[in-house]
């Protein structure tokens, strides 16, 4: 079901493969460092690297999930905004119609009134 208000959901998905990417690269990564042939220094300081690699990837995923979420909230109060000022609009116009008919229907009285008084 389509919203009219669409505010990029479908990046979403994009999110999520990336995520499982990075965490399938990851499980890759230390299952190849673990069979590798190095010293267990040596492992250590390459799964240290590798932690610390990803961590910073985490981050500036984080980082740019805040930025879209804030950019999608911004989007949304924006749209709202204007479909408040177009109902605002409407408003305004429907109650100058009524005060026009409202006065009008006064002035008619009035003069039905007065025709009403000088003739008798």
């Amino acid at each position: 079901m389509s919203s009219k208000f669409d505010f990029g959901h479908d990046e979403d998905s994009n999110g999520g493969f990336a995520l499982g990417f990075l965490i399938g690269a990851t499980v890759g990564a230390l299952a190849a460092i673990l069979y590798a042939p190095k010293s267990g220094e040596e492992t250590r300081q390459h799964l240290k690297d590798l932690a610390d690699q990803q961590k910073d990837n985490l981050k500036n995923q984080w980082e740019e999930t805040k930025a879209k979420a804030a950019d999608a909230a911004e989007l949304a109060k924006e749209k709202l905004n204007s479909i408040a000022d177009q109902a605002r609009g409407t408003v305004d116009t429907y109650a100058d119609k009524a005060k026009g008919a409202v006065d009008n229907a006064a002035d008619e009285a009035k003069t039905t009134a007065d025709k009403f008084q000088n003739r008798y």
